[in-house]
């Protein structure tokens, strides 16, 4: 497991939340279980959420790693991250999954 290629992953998926790279974001995603399709994210959503972190937050200014927590079968890495229209930081939290290196889930709070 190469942790640094789980930082740059991780540091790629906060940048893609712009609106514009739903596609990509799929292929680097695991796909939802069928029992959990309630929480799979659709291109709208995703807009949707890229929107309100534009209009709460303003754009992305800097990235800064926490840490990364192991889990068994995956890794959580956790960020802070500034953005233009606040001083407020916000939290990211992005798991990957050990075998293929997919986003497993993606926790967001500001």
């Amino acid at each position: 497991m190469n942790l640094e290629q789980i930082k740059n992953l991780a540091e790629k998926v906060i940048k893609l939340h712009d609106g514009k790279h739903y596609d990509l974001l799929q292929e680097m995603s695991l796909p939802s279980q069928p029992e959990d399709n309630e929480d799979t994210i659709t291109e709208e959503m995703y807009i949707e959420m890229c929107d309100d972190i534009t209009q709460d937050q303003g754009l992305l200014s800097r990235i800064e790693f926490i840490d990364i927590l192991k889990r068994k079968g995956s890794h959580l890495t956790l960020w802070k991250v500034s953005y233009s229209a606040t001083e407020d930081e916000v939290f990211w939290g992005i798991g990957f999954d050990d075998e293929t290196l997919k986003v497993k889930d993606v926790h967001i709070n500001w």
